[in-house]
């Protein structure tokens, strides 16, 4: 990534152009490139309009609800496919955004309330516990197969 004083980005397509600004460049390697331009339309919208600190507990669980003054940030996690929002909290992390992380985390906590321990776990790609782990899981926390 390539950015100038003005926070502008370039791919490094438009080299001519690069020469009349000093641009600088960060190497990222656990971001993708489209992960990163979510990042980046994050910042900048952040930038000018600071995203509220999210309360605990939660005013709500749903999106719409805790959101709801906020919704421009609402719009931007809401419009995000699930693999996206992934990513998002691993660059986001990788890249300590801690406002980024929270509000993707939000996503991700808000669609797993109510779900199934078998709902939770293809929600989360994790795979499939062997007879033996889910007897230890059902003795250490009987409250996730209720």
């Amino acid at each position: 990534l390539r950015y100038g004083h003005d926070g502008d980005t370039n791919d490094g397509e438009d080299a001519e152009n690069d020469a009349s600004e000093e641009m600088y460049e960060i190497d990222i390697p656990k971001v993708g490139t489209n992960c990163l331009a979510h990042v980046v339309k994050f910042l900048r919208h952040h930038a000018t309009e600071p995203m509220h600190e999210l309360q605990t507990p939660l005013n709500g669980t749903d999106i719409d609800t805790i959101l709801a003054s906020q919704p421009w940030y609402r719009n931007y996690i809401s419009d995000m496919d699930r693999p996206m929002v992934f990513r998002l909290v691993q660059a986001a992390n990788y890249m300590e955004i801690q406002p980024l992380l929270d509000i993707a985390c939000l996503r991700v906590s808000t669609e797993l309330v109510g779900k199934s321990a078998e709902e939770i776990r293809i929600i989360l790609n994790l795979p499939k516990m062997t007879p033996e782990e889910e007897e230890e899981a059902r003795k250490k926390h009987p409250w996730i197969f209720e």
